[in-house]
């Protein structure tokens, strides 16, 4: 497969828009929910979540025929969500978590990582497909 410099710059260009969004939304998050209980890296997995129901939703309407461009595709998965969501974070701070000895809520917060990533990743796609025949 040979990779064209405009995929590469769409890449490039997603990437930094979704890196800058990641950064964001951790702000914003960790600044307005003291509520919820502590310890929780809640930044993290509310950008998984919301990494993987954008993820969904770009895949649903790419499967429907909606954006053709192999570049944009590419910019917008490998790019934006690629830039938005990593698991670097969530290994990092698992390990964080398993260091000070907070099993429970190492183990609670990579099922509900994973099992919630794959349920957003659904919804997006269907919410999606629910667009493109409405």
């Amino acid at each position: 497969m040979a990779i064209s410099l405009k995929t590469l710059l769409c890449i490039g260009c997603g990437c930094f828009a979704g890196g800058t969004l990641r950064y964001l939304t951790g702000v914003y998050i960790s600044s307005h929910c003291e509520v919820l209980p502590p310890h929780m890296p809640w930044h993290t997995l509310a950008i998984n979540f919301i990494g993987c129901l954008v993820m969904g939703m770009f895949c649903g309407l790419f499967n429907e025929g909606v954006v053709k461009s192999p570049s944009i595709k590419a910019g917008l998965t490998a790019g934006l969500c690629g830039g938005y969501s990593t698991l670097a974070a969530f290994a990092w701070e698992n390990t964080e978590l398993l260091k000070a000895g907070a099993y429970l809520t190492a183990g609670c917060y990579m099922a509900v990582t994973m099992f919630g990533g794959v349920l957003c990743f659904m919804v997006g796609y269907m919410l999606a497909k629910s667009m493109v025949k409405a």
